[in-house]
């Protein structure tokens, strides 16, 4: 098992107990039982879980608490959804790969035949460098490898399982009629128990507030931290029932609520509280970032 370590500074934590007890997790076969159930018993079990697990050092007692905390989070909850995938077709030329490598910052995308629901493959962007001063000889189906297909319910524990037996460290989540719902990268896992890495975070914050005091968000923001900077009921008065249930959670989803529609880059919605969106950013199939403008 890989060591894992959580750089701070200059200072490096070594995180060898829980990379001890995933060790152990993964040589115990236990048919039925989860993994994260195991991983549980397992340290509840150890008469010197806690002189393992340094209580001084909160960087290791907040990586155990991620990984219990796995129990409750499944691929459906971390995927990058339908809409946001990064694909080509299996005609895509090598010129046109190499374009979208360069444009992206990821390592391997899938291949598709037709639509995204017929994914024939995924390619890695280092298996294109023997190509790039020999086109000729480019063949895209010599480059694709195996896909793994997950269901949305899946514990991450288990996919991190799945996905570490894989050469692409990639699995597509499906849904019940074999289409395409989502996507799940190593990473995505890693991401959840060390936390997010800086380097690959987006250049965007989720909300940057500027100096006149209106903010610029992404649509992804989910409601209730706009609600909380804002000191304002977003979703409330837009419920035309008291016990109504909203059914949308990003900012993005608020704006479409507002509008009853799409919203078009340009446009400016009113919500009944007097706050503004402005919509910046967005393409016919979703919102991608909002300028908010308060009630003055």
């Amino acid at each position: 098992m890989c060591k894992i370590r959580i750089y701070m500074g200059k200072r490096v934590i070594m995180v060898s107990k829980i990379r001890n007890y995933l060790t152990k997790l993964f040589k115990k076969k236990e048919e039925g039982v989860p993994l994260i159930d195991r991983l549980e018993d397992l340290i509840e079990s150890d008469p010197d879980a806690n002189n393992e697990i340094n209580a001084d050092d909160t960087s290791e007692l907040a990586l155990v608490s991620n990984v219990l905390g796995l129990k409750d989070l499944t691929a459906e909850d971390i995927m990058v959804p339908r809409a946001d995938i990064v694909a080509a077709k299996v005609d895509t030329t090598l010129d046109e790969f190499i374009e979208i490598f360069s444009k992206n910052s990821f390592s391997q995308i899938p291949i598709y035949k037709d639509t995204l629901d017929n994914v024939v493959g995924i390619v890695r962007v280092r298996d294109f460098l023997p190509y790039v001063r020999n086109p000729d000889s480019f063949n895209i189906e010599s480059l694709l490898k195996d896909v793994i297909y997950v269901v949305p319910s899946i514990q991450l524990l288990e996919l991190l399982v799945e996905i570490r037996a894989s050469v692409n460290h990639m699995a597509l989540v499906v849904d019940e009629f074999g289409g395409i719902d989502g996507l799940v990268t190593l990473h995505d896992v890693v991401s959840e128990i060390v936390g997010e890495m800086q380097q690959n975070r987006s250049i965007f914050p989720q909300i940057i507030t500027k100096q006149d005091g209106s903010l610029i968000a992404d649509a992804k923001t989910p409601i209730c931290q706009c609600e909380n900077l804002l000191k304002i009921k977003l979703l409330k008065p837009l419920m035309k029932e008291d016990d109504e249930e909203p059914d949308v959670e990003t900012l993005g989803g608020l704006t479409m609520l507002l509008s009853g529609r799409m919203p078009t880059r340009g446009e400016t919605l009113v919500h009944p509280s007097g706050v503004e969106f402005d919509i910046i950013e967005a393409d016919p199939r979703r919102v991608k970032r909002v300028l908010i403008r308060k009630p003055s």
